[in-house]
């Protein structure tokens, strides 16, 4: 009898537990996710549509891997239009001057920025190679965009990321926004550390506000 109640015990406790949400920043996706997402859209750890959440990871250099997230209120096509035209970049995105493309191949393109930084501070110029396409996301088909530092391109230390959008449903899609840059120069690692949340947030306002004013 006292081993039965046990058993019914345990099981009732495993019945209530809660299921751990899936935080898609904790997710690395590549061509083919390495790691999907688990679950229903139903049990990721995701903000209010129209907010966004930042974390802040250590990625092995003197400058943290940053992280946004958030749901655009929106169809995925609409948020990738957005996103892959680069060339426009310089027309709603925080900080950019001049945004050049060059293609390169199919779904893939060299970029071109100038960014205006703070005075005393010198503009940073940097070109990045731009990789897109689809991935598997385990709760659909996503989209991505990643890019990496053309060498000797520019004067920054560091500049890469990704965008990844993920189909929430017909009508909002998931963004994942990761950033590692390093401006380089005189500016100390803390300070860049200290103000990119607050660049990631800005930024992913912008992209929103580009989607929501096109439709």
């Amino acid at each position: 009898m006292e081993r039965a109640a046990g058993a019914v015990a345990i099981c009732l406790v495993l019945a209530v537990a809660p299921v751990r949400a899936t935080d898609p920043c904790d997710v690395t996706f590549g061509p083919v996710a390495q790691e999907r997402l688990g679950g229903s859209p139903l049990t990721w750890d995701l903000p209010t549509v129209g907010k966004w959440r930042v974390s802040r990871r250590e990625a092995g250099g003197r400058i943290r891997e940053g992280c946004g997230l958030g749901v655009v209120e929106a169809p995925l096509s609409a948020v990738r239009d957005v996103i892959d035209a680069s060339a426009d970049f310089d027309e709603f995105m925080p900080r950019i001057l001049e945004s050049e493309v060059e293609p390169v191949s199919p779904g893939i393109y060299l970029n071109r920025q100038v960014l205006d930084m703070p005075f005393p501070v010198e503009d940073r110029r940097y070109t990045v190679r731009v990789e897109t396409g689809a991935v598997e996301t385990g709760a659909g088909t996503g989209w991505q965009a990643r890019w990496t530092y053309v060498e000797g391109s520019g004067n920054v230390r560091e500049s890469s990321g990704s965008w990844t959008l993920i189909p929430l449903d017909a009508e909002r899609t998931v963004v994942v926004y990761r950033l590692l840059t390093d401006p380089g120069g005189r500016l100390p690692a803390w300070i860049v550390d200290f103000t990119a949340p607050r660049a990631l947030r800005r930024v992913l306002a912008a992209v929103r506000e580009r989607v929501l004013g096109r439709k």
